[in-house]
């Protein structure tokens, strides 16, 4: 019975809280000057920072909810939140932005020291306010970010997930390579047990054990990659529970809910939000990321661990860009709109372009029209724009070379780009 409705009821909270979102890499560019009394200067990136002032919330109703994910499948022990994401409610605008925070972010734990952020949950644990209040407290001291409410959930759970909705469909757009056991049942301990396991770029049905591994994989990743892979499950997961209709049953199941994962979220919330849960599309949905040597620089602490120092000025701008409403989306006609020709000789490479496109914001349309195979990608221009024209963006995100655009402006398009695709077609969004 449980392994049947604790799945689906947690989906469900995904899908209040979490959508299908184009990534926008950071907040807007700084040039990093301080001056010598600014609350963002930090001398040291082990000393006691002052607390970060508090995001301006303006005249919106925001409303901020911490999704964590434990290392762990042991109930007596909290472990490290691995996982650490805030959805960020703008119920003024109807709009979420989603914000993934690094498990290696080197802040000051209240009452404790600078440590990673993913330990503050378990030291809260020996607290009598618990886990979720020094690590929403650690997130206000740190970022200016004030957490209404939280729901956290274990690795073990999150695969019981997956295969209970009979697995999600994910596109990798990047080669990874990671250890892994050879048998999901295996002992863990016992290194003949584990090998190197490889998965190339392509779209793959993933049960829960491999959505685990992909979820968690670092060898030849980064932290700043798990956390785009890890919204890249949610966005399958809400596409899977859309399909199943769970959105509809959200108030009934609540209590279910709330028996199994930990949260302080109640009913009344939970129904208060569905309208808006229903109402969502890709337009008014956005992510946030840090971004390596600008929100945060890696450095190597006085333990020896490799951590990520955080730019306190710049994450202040990315947290004041959260909170707004992105004006590009206020309306789906001003979306662009790019048709993807397949001529890779590779089905499932259209699959990876239209989900990294979309990703970044794009409406985005496969062809039936079957071409040639060619060797080489490229880009068409059809809008004959000068200003306000988002070709130089496609070019970086799709990595495209001058030799691979061409400029033909159409002024009856139905499209405002053609992106052919050649067996050369790589877009890693690490």
């Amino acid at each position: 019975m449980r392994a049947t409705w604790l799945p689906l009821s947690w989906c469900l909270l995904l899908t209040i809280l979490l959508v299908a979102v184009p990534v926008h890499l950071g907040a807007q560019e700084s040039d990093g000057s301080t001056s010598s009394d600014s609350p963002y200067v930090i001398e040291y990136p082990d000393e006691i920072p002052p607390p970060m002032p508090m995001a301006d919330e303006g005249i919106y109703d925001i409303l901020n909810i911490l999704l964590l994910g434990s290392d762990t499948e042991n109930p007596r022990n909290a472990g490290r939140t691995d996982v650490l994401l805030i959805a960020s409610i703008n119920r003024t605008t109807n709009t979420v932005s989603f914000l993934s925070l690094p498990r290696d972010l080197y802040v000051y734990i209240p009452g404790e020291r600078v440590y990673r952020i993913n330990s503050a949950y378990g030291f809260g644990q020996r607290r009598d306010g618990g886990g979720a209040e020094l690590i929403s407290e650690t997130i206000r001291y740190n970022l200016g970010i004030e957490i209404d409410y939280y729901a956290r959930v274990d690795f073990g759970e999150f695969r019981t997930i997956i295969d209970a909705l009979g697995g999600v469909d994910i596109t990798v757009d990047c080669l990874i390579e990671d250890w892994k056991l050879k048998d999901p049942d295996a002992d863990p301990s016992v290194e003949e047990n584990w090998e190197i396991f490889t998965l190339p770029v392509g779209l793959y049905h993933m049960d829960g054990e491999l959505a685990l591994w992909y979820a968690r994989s670092r060898r030849t990743t980064s932290d700043f990659d798990r956390g785009r892979r890890h919204q890249a499950l949610l966005r399958a997961i809400w596409r899977r529970v859309r399909e199943l209709g769970l959105i509809q049953q959200a108030a009934e199941l609540w209590a279910q809910v709330s028996s199994i994962v930990e949260t302080d979220i109640d009913v009344q919330d939970v129904i208060g939000l569905l309208p808006l849960a229903a109402s969502l599309d890709n337009y008014h949905l956005r992510s946030f990321v840090f971004r390596q040597n600008q929100e945060v620089t890696g450095w190597v602490s006085p333990e020896g661990s490799s951590v990520l120092v955080p730019n306190r000025e710049l994450i202040a701008s990315l947290i004041e860009a959260l909170y707004l409403p992105s004006p590009i989306r206020t309306l789906v006609e001003e979306t662009p709109r790019v048709l993807i020709v397949n001529a890779s000789g590779y089905r499932a490479l259209a699959l990876v372009a239209a989900d990294r496109l979309a990703w970044e914001g794009y409406s985005v349309t496969i062809s039936s029209e079957m071409i040639p195979y060619q060797d080489r990608t490229n880009l068409t221009d059809l809008t004959g724009r000068t200003k306000g024209n988002m070709v130089r963006t496609l070019q970086s995100v799709l990595r495209l070379d001058e030799g691979q655009m061409e400029f033909a402006p159409d002024g009856e398009r139905q499209y405002d780009y053609i992106l052919t695709l050649g067996a050369d077609f790589s877009a890693c969004g690490r």
